[in-house]
C-alpha cells in the first residue's frame, strides 16, 4: 500500500513539474524575416541574403540543430539544420538567432538551401522528429529591404520594418 502511496505522489509531483515549464514562455518562434534583401543587412561573408531569425521565448537554451527548415508545407526534403555545431545553433535564453535563407551551406550551420519568395510563401521550423511543427508563418508578397515581424505588443500580429533588426529586438 505505501508503494502505491509512494507512486501517486511521484506521478503528482511529476505533472506539476511539467506544468510549471510549460508556462515559462512560448518557446522557439519565427520572429522577423526579410525575403528580399539587396542593401539592409550582410551576413558575415558580405552577401546580402534572405534571412529569418528566431527567438528563444524560454528560460533555457534551446539548440536548433537536428531541426529541420522549410518554404513549403508538406515538404517531402526540409532542410535538416547541422547538429554539428552547438555553439552556432544554440538560442540562449530571451535570445535571438539568424538563419541565412542563401543556399550557401558550405558557409556554415546557419545557412540553409531553402530561399525566400518576395511574392509570399511560407517559413517553417519543424522539431527534430520531422514532423511537429515548431513554429511557421505564411506570407504576403514583400519589398525589398523591408523586413516583417512579430509587433513587440502583440506578439500574434504581424507587421512590416523599414529598420530591419535581425539580432535584435523588432522596432
Amino acid at each position: 500500500m505505501r508503494l502505491i502511496h509512494l507512486i501517486l505522489i511521484l506521478i503528482l509531483v511529476t505533472s506539476c513539474i511539467e506544468e510549471d515549464l510549460s508556462t515559462e514562455g512560448r518557446g522557439l518562434i519565427i520572429n522577423e524575416f526579410l525575403a528580399s534583401n539587396d542593401s539592409c543587412c550582410k551576413d558575415s561573408n558580405g552577401d546580402y541574403d534572405d534571412w529569418v531569425e528566431l527567438y528563444n521565448d524560454s528560460n533555457q537554451p534551446i539548440d536548433i540543430g537536428g531541426m529541420y527548415f522549410t518554404d513549403t508545407p508538406n515538404d517531402d526534403k526540409p532542410y535538416l539544420i547541422p547538429s554539428s555545431d552547438p555553439n552556432s545553433t544554440t538560442i540562449q535564453p530571451k535570445g535571438y538567432l539568424v538563419i541565412w535563407c542563401d543556399d550557401d551551406q558550405e558557409q556554415g550551420a546557419l545557412h540553409v538551401s531553402k530561399k525566400l519568395s518576395k511574392g509570399g510563401e511560407s517559413i517553417i521550423l519543424l522539431s527534430q522528429d520531422k514532423l511537429t511543427i515548431v513554429d511557421s508563418y505564411t506570407f504576403p508578397e514583400q519589398t525589398t529591404d523591408i523586413s516583417m515581424g512579430r509587433d513587440q505588443n502583440d506578439f500574434t500580429n504581424w507587421i512590416f520594418f523599414e529598420n530591419p533588426t535581425p539580432g535584435l529586438p523588432n522596432n
